[in-house]
């Protein structure tokens, strides 16, 4: 493939119909249903779909986030970035256009193929940004939110091999931050770096995080393609530190993680279609992940402390499998893909303990072809392997760590994993994988797999009551705060036809969103501890606790849960808590929390009692405990 031409197996040209002769054997062996494994599942389904009673019957929605806007304690909702519903005890949600976040009517002109503004088909609509995230970026105790922008309105020129700025089609919106009065009003904070008129870019996704434990809130921010396909002058991600009143500087060069324009090396630019931060080699620094599309290397960004970065993806394994002769199968008529070219489509990263041996392992959601064979990297565990193991990861693809999938076309399938996510659905204390599935009709669901004692996986979504394909994104967090997780799912048709949904899916007109409440975690008798945490603010640890590690040992079992600001592709954020399952335990024997402060503060407390929301404030002897609400 020429470099700097339009990506052959992108997204938008899979729709294009390949012949095909043969599939690799590991590829097909995929396809291969395996019968599920006998257990005792109630009756009743593990989760039910509230949200017609909740008041949200035919609100459609793809993208979806909860979170606490008025401080009430309860978590509200909003909606593809620009609708915003509040909760009622976590019952049900009223909309209210009274945020302050709102976004102006603006002229959009459409670029013509040889990059002229295209007048004749000019629209004035509503402005709508990219993404949406949310965190306490002035440690106020409650959140705010961050906005971006993408900016379509550069040209590539392929005779130049050069980007140019259309003046014509900029609608001169910009990136934003909003600041919260504490009841849910938003205002607009002074223009910084990140909002200024010339930090414009192709933003997709967004981590927030304090890198350098400072106590102010830092923002890490996905970029794409400048234009779609071109691999030429992706977008750089950008590293933003925060001065703790809502304004963002760019330390993008100074912390050693700037990249260059032309593809194909490892310092190369890549389209970013989602990013997180996890400290997953324990040295009490948040480290930064990018998840790369175009089947180019992921991006590990360890953190050196001092403001530093050091690239170490392909060093730990996280950049891709060790596959990468870029061979399709034959029949498919294409040359080998270069090494660089021959990974995955990556688009969120589940981080947590699975093993509950004290370090983070991930789940990798990719989009994966089967055209494309096996130099294309499916969706896949990456088993942390500690101090030991030179905090590298061990590669297991879905196929062999999860129960193998049936796909309506067993020849031509995708694996189309666009969002993943950790969940003790049963507080069972072993964390199962929610797959968010979509984009393709060939079966892409809203998947539940819960993990046994043999740390195996059994797929339940038949027993957790989810017939919902098509999944837009997903938010975890205890809606109606009676201590186990809820779901909260959006929905997308993209790729799914109206004569598709009427054949397979009950012939839904609009894409409705899901609230689904948990039923399981109360009704298995499991106990459970929810921690909420509270830090000092800049100069020790930030207000909402992002980046801090709480443990929990209650039975003889120690588990481990990181407070996160953003998951993965745009929008993709659980509020800022963690919950933990404890089987059938009596007393969290003890609760560490290791803040994201200079000196990474350790607090500790023992004998709490279980069903109980705990609140910690740095610096208090005693957390506060409540009981679950009646």
């Amino acid at each position: 493939m020429e470099l700097g031409k339009s990506n052959p197996d992108s997204d938008k040209e899979a729709d294009v119909k390949i012949e095909m002769l043969l599939i690799c054997a590991a590829m097909t062996a995929l396809c291969v249903p395996v019968a599920a494994e006998e257990d005792d599942r109630p009756e009743a389904p593990w989760f039910a779909n509230i949200s017609k009673e909740a008041g949200l019957s035919g609100v459609p929605s793809k993208d979806c986030i909860l979170a606490d806007l008025n401080g009430d304690g309860f978590y509200d909702l909003c909606l593809d970035r620009e609708r915003f519903f509040l909760s009622a005890g976590g019952k049900s949600f009223k909309a209210t256009e009274k945020t302050g976040i709102g976004y102006p009517e603006v002229r959009i002109v459409p670029m013509t193929p040889d990059g002229k503004p295209d007048d004749a088909k000019a629209q004035t609509r509503r402005f709508v940004p990219h993404y949406v995230y949310f965190a306490d970026l002035d440690n106020d105790g409650d959140v705010d939110a961050v906005s971006g922008v993408h900016s379509d309105w550069e040209f590539f020129d392929e005779q130049e091999g050069a980007f140019r700025y259309v003046k014509d089609c900029d609608h001169g919106m910009r990136s934003a931050v909003w600041l919260n009065d504490g009841k849910g009003a938003f205002k607009k904070a002074a223009a910084s770096e990140f909002s200024g008129p010339d930090a414009w870019g192709p933003a997709s996704s967004l981590a927030i995080v304090d890198f350098d434990n400072d106590g102010r809130l830092d923002l890490y921010e996905g970029r794409e393609y400048r234009k779609y396909g071109v691999l030429y002058g992706c977008g750089v991600d950008r590293l933003w530190k925060g001065d703790g009143k809502g304004g963002f500087a760019d330390v993008t060069k100074k912390s050693g993680m700037w990249l260059d324009a032309e593809p194909g090396t490892p310092r190369s630019a890549r389209p970013s279609y989602g990013v997180t931060h996890a400290d997953w080699n324990n040295d009490g620094l948040q480290d930064l992940l990018e998840m790369a599309y175009g089947r180019q290397w992921n991006l590990l960004w360890k953190n050196k402390g001092k403001g530093e970065f050091e690239e170490v993806g392909q060093a730990t394994g996280f950049a891709g499998d060790a596959i990468n002769h870029g061979k399709y199968p034959p029949g498919v008529g294409r040359p080998p893909e270069q090494p660089f070219r021959s990974n995955g489509n990556t688009f969120d990263c589940a981080v947590g303990d699975y093993d509950n041996d004290g370090d983070l392992d991930m789940f990798l959601g990719e989009i994966a072809h089967a055209w494309a064979g096996e130099s294309s990297d499916p969706p896949c565990m990456l088993i942390n392997q500690g101090k030991e193991g030179g905090w590298a990861f061990k590669r297991v693809p879905v196929f062999e760590f999860l129960p193998r999938r049936e796909f309506r076309d067993s020849q031509n399938f995708q694996y189309a994993d666009l969002h993943v996510a950790w969940i003790d659905a049963d507080l069972d204390g072993r964390l199962d994988l929610l797959i968010g599935s979509g984009d393709y009709p060939d079966g892409q669901f809203l998947r539940l797999y819960r993990q046994k004692e043999d740390k195996a996986f059994e797929e339940v979504t038949e027993a957790a009551g989810f017939e919902w394909e098509g999944c837009g994104d997903l938010s975890i967090g205890d809606i109606d705060r009676d201590g186990d997780p809820d779901i909260l799912a959006g929905r997308s048709f993209f790729r799914l036809s109206q004569e598709h949904r009427d054949k397979h899916m009950g012939g839904i007109k609009t894409n409705d969103i899901g609230v689904f409440r948990n039923d399981i975690g109360n009704r298995s008798g499991n106990r459970w501890i929810v921690v909420r945490l509270s830090g000092k603010g800049a100069g020790s640890a930030n207000r909402a606790g992002i980046g801090a590690r709480i443990a929990v040992t209650a039975g003889g079992v120690t588990q481990i849960r990181e407070i996160r600001g953003g998951a993965g592709l745009g929008n993709h954020q659980d509020p800022p808590e963690a919950c933990f399952g404890l089987a059938k335990a009596q007393e969290v024997e003890r609760l560490t929390v290791r803040w994201p402060d200079s000196k990474t503060t350790e607090q500790v407390f023992t004998k709490i009692p279980v069903d109980r929301f705990v609140t910690v404030k740095q610096g208090d002897q005693k957390p506060a405990i409540e009981e679950a609400r009646k």
